[in-house]
């Protein structure tokens, strides 16, 4: 598992911040399906899954002493992957049903926000 957060890793150092935020977040979503299936065919559970996960980025940002934009990167990457287990929790706990009416909220409230950055 290391070594696939080096090989990331490698692939996100080559890009820009932005790319970099986009690319963590893609890469964060590979390696929660990856280990869940390894989590799932182990019979070890979520729990397992997400210590394996942070224990290989940690893993990697302990062994980047000397490499700040290795460290740096890795932290987007654990960063970006906390974030994806946040939402995943907050997503269990809220109703089902969509919510019609706050979904036309964040879409204007969208609009909005791409309209003032213009």
């Amino acid at each position: 598992m290391k070594n696939v957060v080096l090989s990331i890793l490698a692939k996100i150092s080559k890009m820009d911040v932005t790319t970099k935020q986009l690319s963590a977040r893609v890469e964060a979503q590979s390696l929660l399906i990856g280990a869940l299936v390894l989590a799932v065919g182990k019979n070890g559970g979520v729990t397992n899954m997400i210590e394996s996960v942070n224990k290989a980025i940690n893993s990697v940002l302990n062994s980047a002493d000397d490499d700040a934009v290795l460290k740096s990167d890795a932290a987007i990457l654990l960063g970006e992957f906390q974030e994806l287990l946040a939402i995943s929790k907050l997503i269990e706990s809220e109703d089902p049903e969509v919510d019609h009416q706050e979904l036309s909220a964040l879409a204007i409230a969208a609009e909005a926000e791409l309209e003032n950055k213009k």
